[in-house]
């Protein structure tokens, strides 16, 4: 499998690249790497587990038939605070 990467331009404020900086050289790495393995491991947190597609689909099915009951944001918002 090819192993195809783009280049992104970020910008971050001093204090943000400084704790970032701090973390990388405790771990003994550069601060490109430790930013690139720390944007991986939030997309590998992101990916959808086998568990949770069967969920989204029970929850699709339900919502077909109209047996999910939905609640307005502002009265769920009251029950909440």
């Amino acid at each position: 499998m090819l192993n195809l990467k783009q280049t992104k331009r970020i910008q971050l404020d001093n204090q943000t690249l400084f704790v970032l900086k701090m973390q990388a050289e405790k771990d003994g790495r550069k601060l490109k790497n430790f930013i690139e393995d720390l944007l991986k491991e939030q997309a590998e947190k992101s990916k959808l587990t086998p568990e949770y597609k069967i969920l989204m689909d029970e929850m699709l099915e339900k919502h077909e038939r109209g047996e999910v009951g939905y609640m307005d944001w502002d009265d769920f918002k009251k029950t909440v605070i």
